[in-house]
C-alpha cells in the first residue's frame, strides 16, 4: 500500500493534476515489479521499462491490455521509429517474460486489434480471418511461437497491423503510398484485384492519403508503388522553368470523360491526382501533357518547384564548371555508400508528416513571373478544437504544404516557402496558435514580402478569426470551399504591440509573463481574475473541463463568485495609467474593477468592448492626446486593427462583462493612443490574448511593434442577421 501511495503522489506531482484513480491503479499494476524470475538473457532498455507489466492470468479477457494504459505507454515513445514501438508492444503482451509470444498472447493481440476495429465501427467479420492469417505469416519458422525478431520483421512489412496498432507507416522513398483504414460510403473497387470492397458495416479497405489508391487489406502487398512524387529530383530542369506533368491513375469509379464527355466505366479510364480530370484511356493522348492543377491551381505548390538542396548546388556549379566537376560535387555532398543527407543551413528540413522517408533538405524554385497562383502553406495545431485539425484533407493540395505544428513547429514550412515570391499562410488553430505563427514569422526577416495569414478557427474563443470574418469556429465546412475563400480574400494590415513588464520590487514572486506581443488584447483586473481562476481549476481538475458547455458553466460560476467577492474593486487606487504621456483619471465616474487594451474588435468569444461608432471626419485617425476633448470626440472614434492606435477601456464589474457579452452594454472608453504606460502598486491578475497570470507590482509599457498582413474573409451575411443581436463589428 505504501508503494502505491508513493506512486500515486509521484504521478500527480509529475502531471501537475489529479489523474483518475482507475488509471493510476492500472499504471501501477503495469509498472510494479514482477516476482516471476526471467530467463538469463540480456534485456533491452525498452524491455526493462515494461518488464513484468502484467501477471499471468488464465482468463483471456483479463489478460487483454486495456486501451487507456496502452495509449499512455505508447505516448512515452511518441516520435520514435516503428521498430521501437513494435518492440515496446511485444514486451507489453509478453506476459510471462520468456521472450516469445505464445498462442494465448497472440490471441490477446488479435483481440486488442479487433477492439480497435470495433471502436472505429469496422466490420470485424471480414477483418478477423485476415488478422489471424497475418499473425500466422509472422511466425516464419512455423514453430507456434513468435520471437521478437519475427514480430519486428513481420510488423514492419504488414501495413494493416501497423495501422491497427496506431503506428504511422513511414515511407522510405518518395512515391510510396501512405495507407490509412477507410470506411467508404459509396461502391469502391480495389485497384489491385479489381473487386469491390465489401463489408457488413459498409465498404472498407486501405486507401492512400496522398493519391486515393485503394486496396483490400489482403492486396496491400501487391500494390504498385505508383504514388505521387512530392519533389523534383531532376537536376536538368533547374536550367529552365519546370513543367508539371499529369499523374495518371486507374480510375476505380465511374464518371464522365473530360475530353469527349462520354461515360467512363470503372477501370475503363484514368484520372489525374492533381487536376482531378477523368479521361478514357484512348483520350489521354489528345489531352494536354502539362497539368494545370484544376480548380485549386491557385493554392497548390507544384512538386516540380521543390528540389533537394544538393541539386541546387550541383546546378549552380554546372554553370561554371564542366560535367565532371558537377558529378564530383554531387558525389561529395551525397556519397553513394551512405544514406545520410547533406546538412545545409537556411533550408527546410522536411520531417515525415506522412509523405517522406527520412529528413530531407529541400528548397523551392520561384514560380513563373506570369503565374497568378499563390500557393498555400497550411500550419495545423491538431490539439485545437477537439482535435479537429487531425482530419485536414491533404489530398486537396500537396502534402508538403501541410505541417503539424505540435510535431514540427512553424519553422520548417516557413523556411521551405520563404524563397517564393507570393504565397498565403493558413493557420488551423486558436488565437494562441496564430500568435505562435506570427511570432515565428517575425524571426524570418521577410522585409516587404511577408506573406498574409488566414485563420481556420479551431480554438475556443477565436476572437481574431471572428474579427477577420473567418467565423467563430469550424463547422465542418468543405475544405475546398474554404480554400476558394482564401483565394478571393482581401489583405489587411494588423497592428501588433510590444509589451514590456518590469517589476518594481525584485524579490516579489509571480507567474512568468506568457507573451511579449499583444495581438488581440491585454487586460488587468476582474476579467483576468476570472480567467486566472478558470485556468488554475482546469490545470488542477482537467477531467471537469472536457466540453465547451461545461467550460461555459464553470465560467459562469467563477464569474458569479467574482461578483460576490469583488477582488479587484477600487482599482483606481492601485493603478496609474498614462496614454501618450497624459494621465488618465480612473477615479472619475463609477469605480472600475478592470481595464483592457484592445487591438481588435472582439474579446471573450465575440464581445465588442469598444462598441460601435459613427465615423467622424474631425477625429478619424487622430490620437487622443488631450483629456479636454475626450467627452466630445472619444465617443466618435472608430476602432481599426491597422491604424497604429490601441483602445483603452474600463470595466466596472463582472456583471457589466455579462451585459457586454449579451450585447446590451459596452465598456467605458478611456483613450485611443499609440503608447501606454501602466504602474501597478499591488499584485494583480492580468492576461494577454487569453493567457492569464498574476503579476506583482510592476511598470508596464506598451508600444507599437509592427504590422502583420492578414487575410480577411468575404463571407456573405444572411438577411436573418438583421433580426439577431449585433455581433462584433467588421474591421
Amino acid at each position: 500500500y505504501s508503494l502505491f501511495k508513493g506512486f500515486n503522489s509521484f504521478i500527480n506531482c509529475y502531471f501537475g493534476a489529479e489523474l483518475p484513480a482507475d488509471l493510476i491503479q492500472q499504471l501501477f499494476l503495469s509498472f510494479c515489479p514482477s516476482t516471476q524470475e526471467l530467463p538469463q538473457r540480456r534485456s533491452s532498455i525498452i524491455e526493462e521499462t515494461v518488464k513484468g507489466s502484467l501477471s499471468p492470468v488464465p482468463d483471456l479477457e483479463e489478460r487483454r491490455i486495456p486501451l487507456k494504459p496502452l495509449v499512455c505507454y505508447l505516448s512515452l515513445l511518441e516520435g520514435a521509429p516503428p521498430e521501437d514501438k513494435l518492440e515496446f508492444v511485444f514486451h507489453v503482451y509478453d506476459n510471462d517474460g520468456n521472450g516469445y509470444l505464445d498462442h494465448k498472447e497472440v490471441e490477446s493481440i488479435i483481440e486488442q486489434m479487433m477492439n480497435v476495429a470495433r471502436y472505429q465501427q469496422w466490420d470485424t467479420i471480414e477483418l478477423e480471418p485476415i488478422l489471424r492469417q497475418m499473425m500466422q505469416e509472422i511466425d516464419y519458422d512455423n514453430d507456434g511461437i513468435v520471437s521478437l525478431e519475427e514480430w519486428k520483421r513481420g510488423g514492419l512489412t504488414t501495413i494493416p497491423l501497423l495501422v491497427l496498432l496506431g503506428f504511422d507507416t513511414e515511407i522510405k522513398e518518395d512515391g510510396f503510398h501512405i495507407w490509412r483504414l477507410r470506411h467508404f460510403s459509396k461502391p469502391t473497387y480495389c485497384n489491385v484485384c479489381l473487386n469491390m470492397l465489401v463489408g457488413w458495416g459498409g465498404k472498407q479497405g486501405l486507401a492512400c492519403s496522398l493519391c486515393k489508391y485503394t486496396v483490400h487489406e489482403r492486396c496491400v502487398h501487391s500494390a504498385s508503388n505508383n504514388c505521387i512524387h512530392t519533389y523534383n529530383s531532376n537536376a536538368s530542369s533547374m536550367r529552365e522553368q519546370p513543367i508539371q506533368q499529369h499523374h495518371w491513375m486507374d480510375s476505380n469509379c465511374a464518371g464522365k470523360c473530360s475530353k469527349c464527355k462520354a461515360n467512363v466505366g470503372i477501370f475503363q479510364g484514368r484520372h489525374c491526382r492533381w487536376c482531378k480530370n477523368l479521361l478514357h484511356s484512348k483520350c489521354i493522348s489528345l489531352w494536354p501533357t502539362a497539368c494545370d492543377f484544376g480548380q485549386l491551381a491557385a493554392s497548390i505548390l507544384p512538386p516540380v518547384n521543390i528540389i533537394p538542396t544538393f541539386l541546387d548546388r550541383s546546378s549552380t556549379s554546372a554553370t561554371t564548371n564542366n560535367t565532371s566537376a558537377t558529378v564530383s560535387t554531387i558525389t561529395t555532398i551525397l556519397p553513394s555508400t551512405s544514406q545520410q543527407q547533406p546538412q545545409i543551413q537556411n533550408t527546410a528540413t522536411i520531417n515525415n508528416n506522412g509523405a517522406s522517408g527520412g529528413p530531407l533538405q529541400l528548397k523551392t524554385i520561384p514560380l513563373s513571373p506570369n503565374s497568378r497562383s499563390r500557393p498555400l502553406l497550411v500550419l495545423i495545431n491538431p490539439k485545437s478544437g477537439g482535435r479537429q485539425g487531425e482530419h485536414f484533407n491533404i489530398y486537396l493540395i500537396l502534402d508538403r504544404q501541410v505541417y503539424n505544428l505540435i510535431k514540427d513547429g512553424p519553422e520548417p514550412g516557413l523556411n521551405l516557402f520563404k524563397s517564393l515570391n507570393n504565397y498565403n499562410v493558413l493557420v488551423c488553430g486558436g488565437d494562441g496558435t496564430v500568435g505562435w505563427v506570427l511570432e515565428s514569422m517575425d524571426k524570418m526577416e521577410y522585409g516587404d514580402n511577408r506573406p498574409p495569414v488566414a485563420v481556420l478557427p479551431l480554438g475556443t474563443g477565436n476572437d481574431l478569426a471572428r474579427c477577420l470574418k473567418w467565423g467563430g469556429g469550424y463547422e465542418n465546412e468543405p475544405l475546398q470551399k474554404i480554400l476558394h475563400q482564401i483565394e478571393k480574400a482581401n489583405q489587411v494590415l494588423m497592428d501588433r504591440w510590444q509589451i514590456t513588464i518590469e517589476q518594481t520590487r525584485r524579490f516579489d514572486k509571480g507567474d512568468p509573463q506568457p507573451y511579449h506581443i499583444i495581438n488581440n488584447y491585454f487586460s488587468i483586473g476582474v476579467d483576468a481574475s476570472i480567467a486566472h481562476r478558470f485556468h488554475v481549476m482546469r490545470e488542477k481538475y482537467p477531467e471537469k473541463f472536457n466540453s465547451r458547455m461545461r467550460n461555459k458553466l464553470w465560467y459562469f460560476e467563477l464569474g458569479t463568485s467574482e461578483t460576490l467577492s469583488s477582488s479587484c474593486k477600487n482599482l483606481h487606487e492601485q493603478i496609474d495609467i498614462l496614454c501618450d504621456g497624459e494621465t488618465i483619471d480612473l477615479g472619475v465616474g463609477p469605480n472600475l474593477e478592470g481595464i483592457a487594451l484592445l487591438n481588435i474588435a472582439s474579446i471573450y468569444g465575440g464581445s465588442n468592448l469598444w462598441g460601435n461608432s459613427r465615423k467622424s471626419s474631425t477625429s478619424w485617425h487622430i490620437p487622443y492626446l488631450f483629456p479636454q476633448i475626450a467627452n466630445s470626440q472619444l465617443q466618435h472614434r472608430v476602432q481599426d486593427i491597422g491604424d497604429k492606435l490601441i483602445e483603452v477601456v474600463g470595466l466596472e464589474s463582472a456583471i457589466q462583462m455579462g451585459q457586454i457579452k449579451a450585447g446590451v452594454r459596452q465598456a467605458r472608453r478611456l483613450a485611443q493612443c499609440s503608447t501606454v504606460v501602466i504602474q501597478t502598486h499591488k499584485t494583480l491578475p492580468m492576461q494577454i490574448d487569453g493567457e492569464p497570470w498574476t503579476q506583482p507590482p510592476a511598470i508596464i509599457q506598451v508600444i507599437h511593434k509592427n504590422q502583420a498582413p492578414m487575410l480577411i474573409g468575404n463571407r456573405k451575411r444572411s438577411t436573418w442577421n438583421l433580426l439577431r443581436r449585433q455581433q462584433t463589428e467588421d474591421v
